[in-house]
């Protein structure tokens, strides 16, 4: 694949030095059961470490740095390559005073042990950040590990609302059904950040009872939490749902449009292709691109120069949206789209657009990352490290 330089002068530096390493790479990928030889194989391993060194260098800087955003990018980056060497990382990160570094850590570690992920959300159970709290028993919920149940109970009596609902979470997950009825109390009760979560949890869940809660809160007065509801239910959404569906995707709200539309992407096309097709031209950006998804869902090519124009809007929220779909959905030149985005002005477009290439993989996604180890933000290149490992390792 051609990428246009010329639109980005980063990548004519870094790409010039790494052209020979990629393309080794890249042959050595596509033509690995052919062989090369003795002497060429060896010079595509030495690359591949000269790579990866690179890679874990740009991590540790990035962890070193005074900025809380880049050290917390490098800690999120470090899970996302799913590399046990970085795991020591990950663990210094729990410990970071940001307590978003310490959420990605937690996040992170989950994809490279499960048993240190359960270790470190016990060690966080005391930390002083309520969302990092949350985490931490939730996590030690969906371990499935019923020998926790005695570490969980006492946080039942915490102070703090949202401690007492992660932890009736995860006393659920731990398979105390009973539990099921703090989290429900709370769509009804205490504030609405309270409320909110509850609903996650019950998303989550993801069982008959818990997905009839929130198809009740379709008649909320306030839109915000028909939107959460809608966006919680996800892949769990029945047929039975599609008249609720079809009367809230005519919603004056565009939240309640986008969320709606998303839920019928994944019901059978004879019952909802008609009407998800009606939105490729709405008025909201974001209802486009809910469009753009369910309709790919639907196995429908009707919207995708839909999505194409996203990637174009002048909005960079709807931008890095559109990147971001691009790792989950298959489109013609998905690539080609991909690499124009890796060149946009806007960080989080590029950020965006890197964890979408990685999503992606291959030798096509190998030759972007790389470019991308040359980016002038120190958080886009921590992430195109943590991918560029993630690959290296496959």
């Amino acid at each position: 694949m051609e990428i246009n330089f010329s639109k980005n002068k980063r990548f004519m530096s870094f790409a010039n030095k790494l052209l020979l390493a990629t393309s080794i790479i890249i042959m050595s990928i596509v033509h690995s059961s052919s062989g090369f030889g003795q002497h060429s194989e060896m010079k595509t391993v030495d690359t591949v470490n000269k790579i990866r060194e690179r890679c874990m260098a740009i991590l540790e800087k990035a962890f070193a740095s005074e900025d809380a955003f880049i050290r917390s990018a490098a800690v999120r980056a470090a899970g996302e390559s799913e590399d046990t060497t970085l795991l020591p990382m990950l663990k210094k990160g729990s410990m970071d005073f940001y307590p978003t570094a310490r959420l990605f850590a937690l996040q992170g570690i989950k994809r490279v042990s499960n048993d240190e992920a359960l270790n470190l959300a016990k060690y966080l159970l005391a930390d002083k950040n309520v969302w990092v709290k949350s985490a931490a028993l939730a996590e030690i919920g969906n371990s499935k590990n019923q020998k926790t149940i005695p570490i969980i109970k006492p946080f039942l009596e915490d102070t703090d609302p949202m401690i007492r609902l992660a932890a009736a979470f995860a006393l659920y997950r731990l398979g105390e059904k009973t539990y099921l009825s703090k989290i429900t109390d709370s769509l009804t009760t205490g504030d609405v950040v309270n409320r909110y979560q509850a609903i996650s949890y019950l998303g989550e869940i993801g069982s008959d009872e818990a997905i009839e809660h929130l198809v009740n809160l379709f008649d909320d007065e306030r839109d915000e939490v028909t939107a959460y509801s809608l966006k919680a239910i996800g892949g769990n959404v029945k047929i039975e749902m599609l008249s609720n569906l079809k009367k809230l995707v005519l919603s004056p709200n565009p939240s309640v449009r986008h969320n709606a539309l998303l839920l019928l992407g994944y019901l059978p096309a004879t019952a909802s292709l008609k009407t998800v097709k009606k939105y490729c031209n709405d008025e909201d950006s974001f209802v486009r691109l809910s469009s753009a998804i369910s309709l790919h869902r639907l196995n429908s090519e009707a919207c995708m120069g839909t999505l194409d124009s996203l990637l174009g809007d002048r909005d960079f929220a709807i931008r890095s949206s559109a990147a971001r779909v691009m790792g989950e959905i298959t489109i013609p030149n998905r690539m080609k789209l991909l690499a124009d985005m890796l060149g946009d002005p806007n960080s989080r477009v590029r950020t965006a657009a890197v964890r979408a290439v990685g999503m992606v993989g291959g030798a096509e996604a190998f030759y972007l990352l790389a470019q991308m180890l040359d980016d002038p933000k120190e958080a886009i290149r921590a992430y195109a490290a943590g991918n560029l490992l993630h690959l290296l390792k496959k």
